[in-house]
């Protein structure tokens, strides 16, 4: 099984732990598991934010932004909303689709405007990085 017994939140700590060691495919395994058995814990806008990033950092940023954009479209006010739309824009880029990452920075910088400082100069070097207006 993709996750060991126990309650939720075990359960996205061992999925989160296998990301952490660098597991990517084992952690891809386990936070599309938490996702299918838990689909409205709270932790589970995290959980996409997370599944979306093991495929970033292996380079296939089209299921990236998939994730990313699905983690933000069902847990638009999660803990993790800012960063997955930063991370989206960033995945566009790289998907060379510059006119939706372009929009995609600048959904963050309107809808999270109390946003982590760190957060916001990331969007806003990433987007001038882009050759965003």
């Amino acid at each position: 099984p993709a996750l060991p017994p126990g309650t939720a939140k075990q359960q996205y700590e061992y999925a989160f732990s296998l990301l952490r060691q660098r597991e990517f495919a084992e952690a891809e395994r386990a936070l599309t598991a938490y996702i299918d058995i838990h689909p409205a814990d709270p932790l589970t806008g995290n959980a996409y934010y997370w599944l979306a990033e093991t495929f970033y950092v292996r380079g296939d940023f089209r299921q990236s932004a998939g994730y990313f954009a699905k983690g933000y479209t069902n847990f638009p006010k999660g803990n993790k909303a800012p960063d997955s739309l930063l991370k989206l824009g960033m995945t566009l880029v790289n998907l060379d689709e510059i006119d939706k990452a372009c929009f995609t920075f600048k959904e963050l910088t309107e809808r999270f405007p109390d946003a982590s400082s760190s957060i916001k100069q990331r969007a806003t070097s990433e987007s001038q990085r882009a050759g965003c207006n």
